[in-house]
């Protein structure tokens, strides 16, 4: 039972770290959570998950916006080193230019496997649940009373999760 906890929690982390890679447009710690023969299906790509990584990033930098992903109700189901993996998922992707806000829902379906003791994803398949189009970003200050001066996401390095000090 507490071989199975540890592989889950295993699982959960390689998906954080793909979303953390992802928002925060870290091209090698994207590209860590696959194997290099990993494949990836997300409708408008198709192919190897390290050229999604890669082509993702480049589209990325192209156009400038911030983005979030929001992991919910995982399911695992182990069969020794591999494993099936389900995650539903909410990423909101915010022009930094104040255009309308763009909120994609849906679910990972992926295949894990286990090598020298590492989980990583051997194919991933991305289900759309939602795709919608929001307002633009409203002011932080008139909304919620955030103030300028405060923490606010950006890119790697720059976003304050990278901070030296916690």
């Amino acid at each position: 039972m507490v071989t199975a906890l540890i592989a889950k929690q295993a699982l959960y982390e390689n998906m954080v770290r793909y979303c953390r890679g992802i928002d925060r447009k870290d091209l090698e710690l994207v590209k860590s959570t696959f194997w290099p023969e990993s494949t990836d299906d997300h409708g408008s790509f198709v192919g190897l998950s390290h050229d999604f990584c890669t082509k993702a990033f480049e589209a990325q930098k192209v156009s400038s916006h911030k983005a979030s992903h929001y992991i919910s109700n995982m399911l695992v189901e182990l069969d020794g080193d591999q494993a099936k993996r389900e995650t539903a998922f909410i990423y909101t992707k915010v022009p930094t230019d104040g255009t309308a806000v763009d909120l994609l829902c849906g679910r990972y379906r992926d295949f894990c496997e286990r090598r020298d003791g590492e989980w990583k994803v051997l194919s991933r398949t991305c289900i759309w649940d939602l795709a919608q189009r929001l307002n633009p970003e409203s002011d932080y200050g008139e909304l919620f009373g955030i103030p300028p001066s405060s923490n606010f996401g950006a890119l790697y390095p720059h976003d304050p999760i990278y901070a030296e000090r916690w």
